[in-house]
């Protein structure tokens, strides 16, 4: 499954490191995989110690165009917090979404990390309030592209989760999400959103030049779930919270097909922390999905499901089952 991430991502959802994926005694790794929709292809991933090479059908080629090639939604320990944990989390969930719906949307993060980062050297150097509010239109303007395809997934996401809960038959409270943008200003009104955005940048310009740090930014953003106008994470259960995330998953891998992509769905440690009738009201939003890889340490959490083949994973080796 580590694999299939890696080859697809060009990055593990395991560790931050490349090198941390190779076999142990090995100085690299090679990846290569066949992809038949919705065209034929092959991708190609390889690291090594001179760093990491990927390729489409033999050729080298951007970061944006491997991506396209083999979308994947993936769930994983990683993930338990996603509702929870640091606003850090959500915002790579929706950098997911945004990605997955339009790959240019990798270009908009790039641009707006940029221009965040030299922003910050420009408040350690403690330039002129001037200064600052001149560099605030370069970073506004990439901030909007941010805010704006981050809205867009959001929203597609708030009808899909409500989908995969109906279809789930799980009895939970009536669940919203809401997307706060740093500053918080109208995403709807497009042809406004960067001057709405440099506005705010520049009332807070002086506490920014006080604190040297960026205040305003989509690298402050949050998504916040809310049961019955309550945040989630004051009223979930572990087992809610683990339930909620699959159907997210779920959610989002719809998200990219009614974009046109045909996603690859990878749930590592599918079950645990659900009680069986949990679980199966769980994989009722995945039904249909063409390719779903899932795994688990116990056996009957398969029983009942109609699988196309089963894997035993014992002393580092696959055997058929």
């Amino acid at each position: 499954m580590e694999a299939i991430y890696v080859l697809a991502t060009t990055r593990s959802f395991r560790t931050a490191q490349l090198a941390d994926c190779r076999r142990h005694g090995k100085d690299g790794f090679w990846l290569t995989g066949e992809i038949a929709a919705p065209r034929r292809a092959s991708l190609q991933l390889s690291w090594s110690r001179g760093g990491r090479k990927r390729g489409v059908n033999g050729k080298a080629t951007s970061l944006a165009e491997h991506l396209a090639v083999l979308p994947v939604v993936v769930w994983t320990a990683a993930d338990a917090d996603l509702w929870t944990g640091a606003p850090a989390l959500r915002r790579r969930q929706m950098d997911r979404g945004a990605l997955g719906l339009r790959t240019s949307a990798l270009e908009s993060i790039s641009r707006y990390r940029q221009a965040l980062g030299q922003k910050r050297q420009l408040l350690q150097q403690r330039v002129s309030k001037e200064r600052l509010v001149a560099w605030n239109g370069v970073l506004a303007a990439a901030a909007a592209t941010v805010i704006a395809a981050r809205a867009d997934y959001v929203q597609r996401l708030r009808v899909t989760l409500a989908a995969a809960l109906e279809t789930s038959g799980l009895n939970l409270p009536p669940i919203d999400l809401e997307y706060r943008p740093s500053p918080s200003v109208d995403t709807q009104d497009s042809s406004q959103l960067v001057g709405a955005i440099e506005e705010e940048m520049a009332r807070a310009g002086t506490q920014e030049l006080r604190r040297r740090l960026v205040l305003l930014g989509p690298h402050r953003d949050d998504l916040v779930v809310q049961w019955q106008g309550r945040p989630l994470r004051k009223v979930a259960s572990a087992g809610e919270r683990k339930a909620l995330g699959m159907l997210t998953a779920a959610a989002h891998g719809q998200v990219l097909k009614g974009s046109g992509s045909s996603p690859i769905y990878l749930l590592d440690d599918a079950d645990a922390e659900l009680a069986k009738p949990t679980l199966k009201a769980v994989w009722r939003a995945f039904d249909g999905i063409s390719q779903l890889f899932a795994s688990s340490n116990r056996p009957e959490v398969w029983e009942g499901l109609n699988l196309d083949r089963r894997w035993l994973l014992s002393d580092g080796k696959l055997s058929p089952r």
